[in-house]
């Protein structure tokens, strides 16, 4: 199984790559091959309709991630707080990303705050990232809040840093379960019908 890690970080050097690393090595602990696009690391340029398969320039950017994308099996979504929002790259992200690469796939959302936000990015996801993707976002999510004080290495150094440790390998082991599962609706073939495409509005 493959997991796919999308950093929605705009930041080279940010506490949301913190957050993949630690969730990262939490998987392959469960031995599941992961993939990351950190998206800080990596910027996606901005969505328009240039970028099709006609645009060489844009088809060899797309390709690698493209092809990662399709053979992961499960995401883990995390986006910063940025002023009670998701990030613009994370919705760019879901702009270039769609049915083919993340259809009937299950997402665990994971929002990070520098503070005791973090909540309404995960509201937003759920509410306008998944119509046309029909990416699968499982009940379980995560947010790290006060997140330069958790998952530092080494030892827990508080009960807020044990509790979100715990709480990750819970829910990215729900994660997996319902890749697994997943797996086999998409490959049963009922999901497929191209008159009805996109999510109805």
């Amino acid at each position: 199984m493959k997991i796919g890690i999308i950093v929605g970080s705009q930041q080279k050097e940010s506490q949301s790559s913190k957050v993949g690393e630690f969730l990262n090595s939490k998987l392959k602990e469960m031995s599941v091959e992961t993939w990351t696009l950190d998206l800080g690391k990596n910027p996606l340029p901005l969505y328009d309709s240039t970028q099709t398969g006609d645009n060489q320039v844009w088809t060899g950017f797309w390709k690698p991630i493209d092809e990662n994308l399709k053979s992961s099996e499960g995401f883990v979504i995390i986006t910063p707080e940025y002023g009670g929002m998701a990030s613009p790259a994370i919705k760019n992200f879901f702009l270039h990303a769609g049915l083919v690469q993340l259809g009937h796939k299950p997402g665990l959302l994971v929002s990070v705050s520098s503070g005791r936000g973090g909540a309404f990015p995960i509201n937003e996801m759920r509410a306008s990232s998944y119509k046309n993707t029909k990416i699968c976002y499982i009940p379980e999510q995560l947010i790290f809040r006060d997140v330069e004080h958790l998952i530092n290495g080494g030892e827990p150094v508080s009960p807020e840093d044990s509790f979100i440790r715990e709480r990750s390998g819970f829910a990215l082991k729900i994660l997996v379960a319902y890749a697994d599962v997943l797996s086999e609706i998409r490959e049963s073939g009922v999901v497929q019908d191209p008159r009805f495409k996109n999510g109805m509005s």
